[in-house]
Parts: structure tokens; sequence; C-alpha cells
């Protein structure tokens, strides 16, 4: 039985992912939609090998990031249920239309009006972690959004090299994103909503699967 936190987290990741399939589903039904296509993960299309190396190793340490600061997530990785269903349908949704729009919508754009390098990563990063601010309004621990926040700002920065790396070319960002959600969600969010962010959260945790016992 689901609690009142599964049951938000589950209506925020279902939202998300509808809004985020609309565009996709359009364009694989024969819509032209310029930005949804030649995502380069199509044969033919692939990054070079060291943008797909550097996408991997940023996935690799992450997860690795999120499972120290978050052991919630680590703990949940067990679990095979509806809810980790929703959870891997947000993870492609999110995964393929976030890279669309914050790396090759926002970074093309702006090089368009003279923009370098640099100050694509750094935009690209920044609009990425005050998009993510939207936790805001569901998270119980405000200061763990905020500090999410932050983190996503080196994600997406990160993310933005990489998209450099392989030559504007979405791939290699696309699957280290897809990775990462395949793994923290919807575990991230739902750490989010019920407040399982802080180590009082996580000794409290531990103490009471102790009583159990």
């Amino acid at each position: 039985m689901w609690n009142k936190e599964r049951w938000i987290t589950a209506a925020i990741l279902l939202g998300a992912t509808a809004v985020m399939m609309f565009p996709l589903i359009m364009s694989w039904s024969g819509r032209n939609i310029p930005m949804v296509q030649e995502l380069g993960l199509a044969r033919g299309t692939w990054a070079p090998l060291h943008a797909w190396i550097a996408a991997l190793l940023f996935a690799g340490a992450y997860i690795a990031y999120t499972f120290r600061v978050l052991p919630f997530v680590r703990e949940q990785q067990r679990e095979v249920s509806l809810f980790k269903l929703i959870g891997v349908a947000a993870a492609f949704a999110s995964g393929i239309m976030e890279e669309v729009v914050f790396r090759r919508w926002l970074m093309d754009t702006v090089q368009s009006y003279g923009i370098g390098s640099a100050g694509q990563v750094l935009l690209s990063g920044g609009i990425f972690g005050l998009f993510h601010l939207v936790w805001h309004a569901f998270s119980a621990d405000r200061r763990f959004s905020l500090y999410g926040a932050a983190s996503t700002v080196v994600a997406g920065a990160a993310l933005a090299v990489i998209y450099l790396l392989g030559g504007r070319n979405l791939g290699p960002c696309i699957a280290a994103h897809v990775l990462i959600n395949l793994v923290v969600e919807p575990w991230l969010v739902l750490a989010a909503v019920s407040g399982a962010t802080s180590a009082k959260s996580a000794l409290d945790r531990s103490q009471n699967r102790a009583k159990t016992r």
C-alpha cells in the first residue's frame, strides 16, 4: 500500500513524463519537430568516442555522489515495483527532453548570439539548476532543495561540456542523463517529498528498522 508521499511522488513524475513525452510522441508519429530529431542515438550519427567515455565517467561519478549524500536513494535500489516503473518512464522522458531543451536549444540559441563556449556552459548549467528549484513546491526540506539545485547546476554544466566535446551531439548527454535518472528515480523525488534527505532522517530510519527486528 502506497503512503501519501509515494502518491505525491508518482503524480509529480507522471505529470512531468506526460508533458515531456508529448513532443517525442508527436515526432515519432510523423510530425516534423526539428528539435527532437537527430538525437545522436542512431547508427551513423554517433558522437566521437571520447564524448561517450566522458559521459559514462560523469554518470558514474554523479551516481556515486548521490549515494554518498543520500543513503536513502542507495537503500532503495533493490525494489522492483510499479513505483519504480514510473521512475523508469520519467528517466527516459526527462533524460531526452531536458537535454534537448537545456543543451541543444539553449546552447545553440545563445551561440547564435555570439556567446562563446564558456558562456554557453555557464548559462546551460545555471538555468538547468534554476529549473530544478521547482522542488521547492514539493520538498519537505527546503535546505535540501537548494542544495540539490546547486548540485544540478554542476551537473548541467558538466553535460554542457560533454555536448561540446561531442561536437554538439546530444547522444552522450542523453545517455548520461538517462543512466543517472534510471538509478536515482523515483527515489530522489521521494526523498525530497518525504524529507528523507538529512543525516537525522537516515538515523531515524535505521533506528526504526532496528526496533522492528
